[in-house]
């Protein structure tokens, strides 16, 4: 496995209190809008988009060091272009994924509402989508489509929702139109959280599910001790001449290597 540069370096318990959550809990909108703003001046007398991908990498992995998420890798990541299908566990997932690819990410169209990162994840251009109506589904896929056939890479979460990390769900097949149809090769990674000691499981403190809302949740994420993200990227591309083969092909690579969330 490999540590990603500037990330936590132990697991070992240390909470350091109250005040250094709260302090952690204000460095994430600073360091956003920071970040946001570098991501704003990129323009072409700038450095373009080479500069704009270092500008996201870069509040990546700075967020992850705040948040003391040590994120660890095994597997080759693919290089842009790639189409890359995840599990999803949290929206600590984007940031974990994107410390390690450069690419777009397809979002349910709710976080277009976030405060601060709705804003940011425009943009940077995040594709939104409302997976409950089917023609807004296409309009997304036409628009990973475009993406794609333009040089970049797009993540997708394609469960749906997130989940508590036991296990990957069944993946929705709206979106594996486009690669179908087309024949593309999908690419697979599988994120896991682990927490350290002294701390609650990861499916209760890092992986963002069920009814959990946004903010009290990274309130109690700025208050755990060093904790990991794992990343174990497929060896094998994906690919089937339905949608809904596609879903099923993915999903069983996805448990492949899948590992459960926990403790560490």
């Amino acid at each position: 496995m490999t540590a990603v540069p500037g990330a936590v370096p132990t697991l070992e318990h240390d909470r350091r209190g109250p005040v250094s959550g709260a302090l952690r809990l204000g460095l994430v909108p600073l360091w956003t809008i920071g970040c946001w703003l570098a991501w704003l001046l990129a323009g072409p007398g700038w450095g373009g988009a080479a500069r704009r991908r270092r500008v996201v990498r870069g509040w990546a992995r700075g967020l992850a060091r705040i948040l003391r998420v040590r994120v660890v890798s095994s597997g080759r990541a693919p290089e842009a272009p790639f189409l890359l299908v995840s599990n999803h566990l949290s929206y600590l997932d984007v940031v974990v994924l994107a410390s390690l690819v450069d690419a777009v990410f397809v979002a349910k169209r709710e976080v277009r509402r976030w405060p601060l990162f709705g804003p940011a994840a425009r943009a940077i251009g995040c594709i939104f989508v409302d997976r409950e109506s089917p023609r807004d589904a296409l309009r997304a896929g036409a628009a990973m489509q475009d993406a794609v056939l333009a040089g970049h890479g797009v993540v997708l979460f394609a469960e749906g929702t997130s989940s508590d990390g036991s296990t990957v769900l069944e993946l929705r097949p709206a979106l594996l139109e486009w690669p179908a149809r087309a024949g593309h090769e999908v690419h697979t990674a599988t994120v896991s959280y682990h927490t350290g000691p002294g701390d609650p499981p990861a499916s209760e403190s890092l992986c963002w599910w069920g009814d959990m809302t946004f903010l009290p949740h990274l309130s109690r994420v700025c208050r755990l001790g060093p904790s990991e993200a794992r990343v174990a990227f497929g060896g094998a591309t994906i690919s089937a001449p339905d949608r809904k083969s596609l879903a099923r092909a993915l999903h069983a690579a996805l448990l492949s290597h899948f590992t459960r969330s926990g403790s560490a």
